[in-house]
């Protein structure tokens, strides 16, 4: 019922300052020039653009509306990555279910599941480079799943400035759970 209120609540057009100003304007300037421009102006133009070049196939189509979906599908897929590391983690699905459902439900989720920003994009790629680097622990160390999570932070990065923050964290905790899980499989 929660998901089915938000995919009706994005079929509107898009009316926020930022979605209009920013996420759809850009890439509509860049379709019009037939690449990217360097467009001085506009101070947010020199930001990370990830999402919002994603953003510009269905604006090549003249619809302003599915960037909004593409928006709320990064959601969806977050909560996909909560549900399963919790139903892997407890061995439960109703757990997996429960964490889904109150990521899903919170207020802030909800008003940015039908808007065209990016935010949900940053949570995705931070969530599963987070998810990433604790199965890397849990696996003994191999290296594929810090390279998936490095990956993902780097996807996080390129998304928005604040996956600064993800960088920082993650390049952080990488040695301590490297050292703490090398000393407890010593031990």
């Amino acid at each position: 019922l929660l998901i089915a209120s938000i995919l009706v609540l994005a079929a509107v057009p898009p009316v926020s300052r930022d979605a209009l100003t920013h996420h759809l304007a850009l890439p509509k300037l860049y379709l019009q020039y037939g690449g990217l421009i360097e467009i001085p102006e506009i101070e947010f133009s020199y930001y990370p653009m990830n999402l919002d070049l994603l953003y510009m196939l269905p604006l090549y189509f003249g619809n302003d509306i599915l960037p909004k979906y593409i928006h709320c599908i990064f959601g969806l897929m977050t909560a996909w990555l909560i549900y399963a590391y919790l139903r892997d983690r407890i061995g439960k699905n109703g757990y997996g279910l429960l964490g889904a459902l109150l990521f899903l439900s919170l207020p802030v989720i909800i008003k940015l599941s039908f808007t065209v920003y990016v935010d949900l994009g940053l949570v995705f790629f931070s969530t599963a480079a987070l998810l990433s680097q604790l199965k890397w622990a849990a696996s003994g160390f191999k290296l594929r799943y810090l390279l998936i999570g490095a990956f993902a932070c780097g996807l996080a990065l390129c998304t928005k400035y604040n996956g600064l923050v993800t960088f920082f964290l993650l390049v952080c905790f990488t040695p301590i759970i490297y050292l703490r899980g090398r000393s407890y499989h010593l031990a």
